[in-house]
């Protein structure tokens, strides 16, 4: 069951995710903001700065400053659990890191102008944010993948133009001047700590992520105090709290009890019979796994098995029967082991029945316990004894068999039976 549906920890971490895409939109839309606002104060400055070569290169960065704007804002848009999706992750970072480079290659485009320089603009600030960014989310490949293009970015400028032991031109001069103005420094500074802030944010979200999945544990180890392994790490709180109502179904059930576990057991050690019961638990357990039923409960040397709750009806039954005749197959090679030791051979009575049955779970606040009620689970115990005392190992109703059609040929039937507890005749059958 659980192989169909998300796990709990992807649940929690894909909830995180969009959490941060949504923290990362807004960083975006304030980034941009903070660009703009910087970008068009040098342009307000540049016949003061002797910039007016310049006004094509900034009239381009306040333009990606929009571009980089409309992103943050698209990023908000789709970070809610309805619409986000994981691949737009990367679809947002491929955008911003082609915002970037355009906003870089504008700095570098002129060949009079050292590429160094590039590195004197905020911009390239806005590299080392982005890396930061990557640390909200839990994307690992996505952060290697936007980080690698990056890095290889800065080497193309790095590289690019550097005129490493030329004299500076004074015009290279003059923009280096207004880079480190008031308005980029503390463009800088706001970034640098918006840096800051991002580490921690995502030290917090990462202490958070764990304290979560911590409870999430605890909530889902105390629930499989009263519901079965099989189902529970599949259940949500909704679905909890649906079967402290019940729900109503229609099941197989099934009853199977090792015949004469009295006079099995006196005859050998309680230590033996702790091995004999943990041994045939052990069988019943791993024949239900494979054959999509649930142990409800061990009773003593009993166990009450259900089918269905995933299938209908007619699923359930064959389900029910297939489940029945591979507990006495392997019980046959349990008891052969048996026999080579000197062990007395066990054998075993199933009944079979199929019908409508309340599942939930069953007791007050201080114990509770996940269960199958009604008549149809009363009748297939009823059949369990009937195969006791007409010698089978295997009794189904009538039913039962009708909903398995094909394949059911080998079972004979015994008539009808006045069943304990029931008013009416069942019609049964035993292999």
């Amino acid at each position: 069951m659980a192989s169909n549906r998300e796990t709990l920890a992807a649940k929690i971490v894909a909830q995180a995710d969009v959490k941060a895409e949504r923290l990362i939109s807004v960083l975006r839309m304030a980034l941009a903001t903070m660009l703009f606002i910087g970008v068009s104060y040098v342009l307000s400055q540049t016949d003061v700065a002797g910039l007016e070569g310049r006004l094509t290169e900034l009239n381009f960065l306040r333009l990606g400053a929009v571009a980089y704007f409309t992103l943050g804002a698209a990023n908000f848009y789709f970070s809610n659990a309805l619409r986000f999706r994981p691949w737009m992750s990367w679809a947002f970072n491929f955008a911003e890191v082609a915002i970037v480079s355009f906003q870089l290659y504008v700095d570098v485009s002129d060949p009079l102008t050292p590429s160094l320089l590039a590195f004197a603009s905020p911009v390239l600030l806005i590299v080392a944010l982005v890396i930061c960014v990557q640390a909200l989310r839990s994307q690992i490949f996505l952060h290697i993948a936007t980080s690698s293009l990056l890095l290889a970015l800065c080497a193309l400028v790095l590289f690019h133009n550097p005129q490493i032991g030329m004299p500076i031109p004074d015009a290279a001069l003059i923009e280096l001047q207004a880079l480190y103005s008031l308005p980029p420094i503390l463009i800088r500074l706001i970034m640098l700590i918006a840096m800051a802030g991002l580490i921690g944010i995502a030290v917090y979200q990462t202490k958070k992520l764990v304290e979560r999945v911590g409870r999430e544990t605890e909530t889902a180890e105390n629930r499989k105090r009263f519901i079965p392994n099989e189902i529970s790490d599949a259940m949500s709180d909704l679905d909890i709290e649906a079967l402290r109502v019940g729900q109503e179904t229609d099941l197989a059930v099934l009853f199977v009890d090792i015949r004469g576990f009295t006079a099995v057991a006196e005859l050998i050690s309680p230590r033996e019979t702790a091995e004999l019961l943990s041994e045939f638990r052990a069988q019943v357990t791993d024949v239900a796994l494979e054959n999509n039923g649930i142990v409800d409960k061990f009773i003593g040397d009993g166990a009450l098995l259900i089918f269905g709750l995933n299938s209908d009806i007619s699923q359930a039954a064959k389900d029910a029967l297939a489940c029945a005749r591979n507990i006495l197959r392997a019980t046959e090679r349990w008891n052969d082991a048996r026999k080579s030791e000197g062990l007395c051979p066990i054998d075993l009575a199933i009944g079979v029945h199929t019908g409508p049955a309340i599942i939930g779970a069953v007791g007050d606040t201080r114990r509770l316990e996940f269960t199958a009620i009604g008549t149809t689970v009363n009748l297939a115990s009823r059949l369990e004894e009937v195969a006791k005392k007409h010698n089978k190992n295997l009794v189904v109703s009538r039913s039962t068999l009708d909903l398995v059609g094909a394949g059911a040929d080998d079972f004979r039937p015994i008539g009808l039976v006045d069943l304990r507890g029931s008013s009416q005749a069942m019609e049964v059958l035993a292999l």
